[in-house]
C-alpha cells in the first residue's frame, strides 16, 4: 500500500521511497538528498520536498530564505502543494507557519496522525489555512491505505460527490468497498445508493442496491433502513410490501432517522402496513418534527388543525406551523396567515396575516400570492393598493390559480390597477371558468348580460350563469332569475 500515493502523477519517487516512516527504508537524509538532486533537475515535486527539508532543517542545513524561494519556483512549475505553502507563507506569522510546515513534512512522511490532522485542517479551513478538499484527500489517503475505515469511507464519498475535485466513480467504489469490507455500515449504504442511482458503471441495479442496503441495515445503518422502507413502500413493484416497509421505517425511526419517523407516523395515521393508531402517529410525527423534518411539521400541523386523523390540537398546529414558517416554508407561512386572518388559536390580526402572506408570496407560494392580492385590494391589514393587488393576482395567475385568474381577468377588463386589456381579461376569465371556478363563470355571465365591455349575449350569459348556479353560487342564481323575469315581460 505504501507505493500507491507516491506513484501518483507528478510525484518524485526517488525521494518519496525513503519518506514512508512505516517502512525499513525510511531515511530522512537520503530522502532530502534525492529531493535536492531532483530539485536541481527541475522536478516540481522534488523542489517542493527540497523546500520542506530546507525550511525545517530535516536532512539538510536549515535555510528558510532559500526554502521560500524554492517553494515559489516549485509552485510556478505546477506543484499544488508548493503553491499552497507559498500562499500560507504570505498569510501566517513565522511561528504559525513553522508548525504547519513541520506537520506537513510529517504528513509527507506518511505519519497517519499528522495526515489525519492535515485532513481536518484542509477539509474545514481555518485562520491559518484555506479550505482545500483535494489537499485534504491527498493526506487522508495515507490513512485510508493504512486501513483507516473512516478515511476510506470519507474519501470514497468525496470522490463520489466530487467534493473539491473531479468526480471519480472508480475511486469512489474502490474506497467505499474497502471501508465496507472493514465493517463500515455507512459505506455499505453508499455503495447501495450508487447501484440504486446507476453510478456503478451500469444502469440502476435495484437488486444489487438492495443487497448492499440490507448489509448496511443489518449493521443498523438508519439511512439504509430508510432506503429499504422506501423501496418496499413503492406501489406496484415486485418489492411492494407495506408491512416490510413499516418494519424498516420503524427500525430507522428508532435509530433517529427523522424522515423515517415521518413515514412510520403517517403509516400509523392511515393504517398502512400497521394497524391504525393515532397515538403512535402523534408520537412519531412529533419526533420527526423535533428532528427538524419540515414535511412532518407541515403535515402534522395540518392534521392537528383539522382533527380528522389525529386529535384536534390548535396549539400544536400553531407551534409547528410557526417553526416551519420561521424556516422559510411557504405553505406553513400561508397557513399561519390564514390562522391570524381567521382568528384560529391566535387573536385575529390582519396585519400579522399580511406579514406571513407576504413572506410566502415573495418566495412564490401561489395561495399566499392570491391571499395577499385580496388583502391589498380590500385594504385589510395593509393600505389599499390596487396596483399591488393586480401584480400579485398576476403572479398567482401565472402559476394557474383559478381564483387569481378570475380576479385578474376582471381587473384587466375594467382597467383597475392595471392597463385595460379586455381580450386578455376574457382569456383569463375563460381559463378560470373552464377549470370549473364558479366566480369566473358568474363574472362572464354578468359581462355578457350587461354588455358594457363585450357585446351583449343573453344565451351565452345564461350558459355561464347556469354553470355557476349549479355549483351553488347565489349571485348567479339571482341573475338567472332576473333574466327570466325580464324575458317573461
Amino acid at each position: 500500500m505504501s507505493q500507491s500515493i507516491s506513484s501518483e502523477d507528478g510525484l518524485y519517487t526517488p525521494s518519496r521511497r525513503y519518506l514512508d516512516c512505516a517502512t525499513p527504508e525510511f531515511d530522512v537524509r537520503e530522502a532530502a538528498a534525492q529531493a535536492e538532486k531532483g530539485s536541481a533537475e527541475g522536478n516540481p515535486d522534488a523542489q517542493y520536498l527540497h523546500a520542506l527539508f530546507l525550511y525545517t532543517g530535516q536532512g539538510l542545513v536549515e535555510d528558510r530564505k532559500t526554502a521560500a524561494e524554492t517553494f515559489s519556483i516549485a509552485a510556478s512549475s505546477g506543484s499544488r502543494p508548493a503553491d499552497i505553502v507559498r500562499a500560507e507563507l504570505e498569510r501566517n506569522e513565522p511561528e504559525v507557519q513553522e508548525r504547519l510546515i513541520r506537520l506537513r513534512l510529517r504528513g509527507e512522511e506518511r505519519d497517519t496522525d499528522a495526515c489525519r490532522r492535515l485532513f481536518e485542517l484542509y477539509d474545514n479551513g481555518s485562520e491559518c489555512v484555506s479550505k482545500d478538499h483535494a489537499e485534504a484527500v491527498r493526506f487522508y489517503t495515507v490513512c485510508a491505505e493504512n486501513d483507516d475505515v473512516e478515511a476510506q469511507n470519507t474519501i470514497g464519498f468525496m470522490y463520489l460527490m466530487g467534493k473539491g475535485m473531479r468526480k471519480d466513480r472508480e475511486k469512489a467504489v474502490r474506497w467505499l468497498k474497502a471501508a465496507a469490507e472493514n465493517g463500515s455500515a455507512q459505506a455499505m449504504y453508499r455503495i447501495g445508493k450508487m447501484y440504486d442511482e446507476g453510478l456503478c458503471d451500469s444502469d440502476p441495479d435495484l437488486k444489487s442496491a438492495m443487497a448492499w442496503y440490507q448489509k448496511a441495515a443489518d449493521a443498523d445503518d438508519p439511512d439504509a433502513e430508510f432506503a429499504l422502507g422506501c423501496i418496499y413502500s413503492t406501489p406496484r413493484t415486485r418489492y411492494s410490501d407495506d408491512r416490510e416497509a413499516a418494519r424498516m421505517f420503524g427500525r430507522a425511526a428508532e435509530n433517529g432517522h427523522a424522515e423515517a419517523q415521518y413515514q412510520i407516523g403517517m403509516m400509523y395515521a392511515y393504517g398502512q402496513g400497521v394497524p391504525r393508531d393515532p397515538s403512535m402517529a402523534v408520537k412519531w410525527l412529533e419526533k420527526s418534527c423535533e428532528g427538524e423534518y419540515q414535511q412532518a411539521m407541515v403535515d402534522f400541523a395540518n392534521m392537528c388543525f383539522e382533527g380528522q386523523v389525529v386529535p384536534k390540537d390548535l396549539e400544536k398546529a400553531a407551534k409547528w406551523f410557526t417553526v416551519a414558517a420561521n424556516r422559510c416554508n411557504g405553505y406553513a407561512q400561508y397557513a399561519l396567515g390564514c390562522m391570524y386572518s381567521s382568528g384560529y388559536h391566535f387573536q385575529q390580526d390582519d396585519a400579522e396575516a399580511v406579514k406571513w402572506f407576504r413572506e410566502a408570496a415573495e418566495m412564490g407560494e401561489v395561495n399566499s400570492q392570491y391571499a395577499l392580492a385580496c388583502f391589498c385590494y380590500e385594504g385589510k391589514g395593509t393600505e389599499k393598493n390596487l396596483e399591488e393587488a393586480a401584480m400579485w393576482f398576476g403572479q398567482s395567475a401565472e402559476q394557474g390559480h383559478p381564483a387569481a385568474k378570475s380576479f385578474l381577468g376582471m381587473l384587466q377588463i375594467t382597467g383597475t390597477g392595471t392597463g385595460q386589456d379586455i381580450e386578455e381579461g376574457l382569456r383569463n376569465l375563460n381559463e378560470a371558468a373552464e377549470s370549473g371556478y364558479y366566480e369566473a363563470q358568474y363574472y362572464l355571465g354578468k359581462l355578457y348580460y350587461e354588455g358594457k365591455y363585450v357585446t351583449k349575449n343573453i344565451p351565452r350569459a345564461k350558459k355561464f350563469l347556469n354553470q355557476a348556479a349549479r355549483q351553488g353560487d347565489r349571485d348567479a342564481l339571482a341573475l338567472l332569475n332576473k333574466i327570466k323575469t325580464e324575458r317573461s315581460r
